[in-house]
């Protein structure tokens, strides 16, 4: 694929990345005296997993065939409960899976002691993908994708909060106001802000701009695009790096999508396009057209409309998200589109030519991005197989006030029936994954309807 210039894309460029093999790691393994690898993969419910290997076993053992990993792990929610449904019970065994590394993932950590991290996927003893895991379920997509002569290119753009260490008067944010973009107020967390650059550079992600957002403590950070599967590797990165590294500074990094009642959620917006695999050309551009969008991407946008209230399930997966989607808050509350137009759930940025491309507002920062990109892509690609028309954009209009948009569920309940409900999408991601997430996601419903909120106490305690 060409290269594809700062120019072209006016908010990213392509990273020429170094393919590694087995020799390659063992050499920089060497070179940097590394004696722990992490290998590491993300779940169902969005947690980070590892096993810290000793260089030695993962020279001679880990490095081809891979390390045992317990399937049950993959049956737990955010809060380590196991839920029979969302596997095969113990009526299965919970037998062991393997963890087999992607070798071009593979980078030291230069903060964490004669450390590297490696990515893997989960495979079955008998060598089989385990295709409910959310590495795989992005995969499977970008497989049918290639199989219609496209590649997947984007970058999650991603907002969080810093804070201070918790004390009885709750989180104190590393900066305070709200003044996003104020140099004077990044001047105040300078430190961070290098550090954030300096670390992720460290494991192959590239900034390309980090400034404070519209929250006290709220930052956002842009990263170079990546091909394929490499676009949500460098996200999962991304969240891990940041939260290890604010760790160290005595500091607590969130991308809980709402942490402070009142105040700006965290976003993910994700900035994505598609490219024929053969030419390199950005089959979202058409010369042509009046606003330089072709037959192709419009068909992608109204597959991404269409689909939107399922892909809620996976671009917003907890309780919390549900409280960032609401109107006049530059966070898209139903499912249109438009030029240039953030309150729309898409915007289409005004980078034309090779550099042509959408920025899908709907995910928070929350979101497992194997999974949500996943959903975005398979949404996008059903409209193209299917010529789904798209509706006219949001043009001099309030996108808020939008009467005839399908209107984004207000709570995870309501996402996961409409997943359950979407028969191509449920397809596309594959049933047995969509059972086992539901049945997660469900349990921790069930936990938080039964949580009495310190609201309700402060409501209700002393008034009857």
């Amino acid at each position: 694929m060409p290269r594809i210039s700062k120019t072209e894309w006016s908010f990213h460029y392509v990273l020429g990345g170094v393919v590694l093999d087995s020799h390659e790691i063992l050499r920089v393994i060497e070179e940097h005296d590394i004696e722990i690898v992490r290998v590491v993969f993300n779940d169902n419910a969005n947690v980070a997993r590892a096993r810290n290997i000793p260089v030695k076993f993962f020279r001679e053992s880990v490095l081809e065939g891979g390390v045992q990993y317990p399937s049950a792990m993959l049956s737990v929610d955010t809060a380590a409960n196991f839920v029979l449904d969302a596997g095969a019970g113990f009526a299965g065994g919970y037998g062991s899976w393997l963890l087999k590394i992607d070798p071009d993932t593979f980078r030291p950590i230069p903060w964490a002691h004669k450390s590297a991290r490696v990515l893997a996927d989960l495979f079955t003893l008998d060598g089989k993908r385990v295709d409910v895991a959310p590495r795989a379920v992005f995969q499977r997509v970008l497989e049918a994708l290639d199989r219609e002569g496209y590649k997947a290119y984007g970058a999650a753009e991603l907002e969080f909060y810093i804070f201070k260490q918790y004390d009885a008067a709750g989180y104190q944010p590393t900066w305070t106001g709200l003044q996003c973009y104020s140099e004077v107020k990044q001047g105040e967390v300078d430190e961070i802000l290098y550090a954030i650059v300096d670390g992720l550079k460290a494991v192959g992600v590239y900034v390309e701009a980090a400034n404070t957002e519209y929250g006290p403590g709220q930052f956002e950070v842009s990263i170079n695009p990546a091909w394929g599967i490499g676009q949500a590797d460098n996200a999962f990165t991304f969240k891990a790096v940041i939260k290890e590294l604010m760790r160290q500074r005595g500091l607590l990094a969130t991308f809980m999508t709402k942490p402070l009642t009142g105040l700006s959620g965290s976003g993910s917006h994700f900035h994505h396009s598609l490219y024929d695999k053969h030419s390199g050309q950005n089959v979202f551009y058409d010369e042509d057209q009046t606003d330089g969008l072709s037959d192709t991407v419009k068909h992608f946008i109204a597959g991404q409309l269409h689909h939107a209230q399922a892909i809620a399930a996976l671009a917003n997966p907890t309780v919390n998200s549900y409280r960032r989607l609401r109107p006049y808050t530059f966070a898209p509350s139903n499912a249109t589109w438009g030029l240039e137009n953030r309150m729309c759930m898409i915007r289409v940025p005004a980078a034309r030519g090779q550099g042509t491309h959408l920025e899908n507002r709907l995910p928070g920062a929350d979101m497992n991005p194997y999974l949500m990109m996943a959903a975005m892509y398979a949404a996008g690609l059903d409209g193209i197989r299917r010529r789904l028309d798209c509706p006219a954009p949001v043009i001099d209009q309030d996108a808020y006030a939008v009467t005839d948009a399908v209107p984004l569920p207000r709570s995870l309940g309501e996402a996961l029936e409409a997943l359950n409900r979407d028969e191509l999408l449920v397809e596309m991601l594959g049933a047995p994954f969509v059972q086992s997430y539901t049945a997660l996601k469900r349990n921790e419903l069930k936990r938080y309807d039964d949580h009495v909120s310190d609201w309700e106490i402060q409501e209700y305690r002393e008034l009857f």
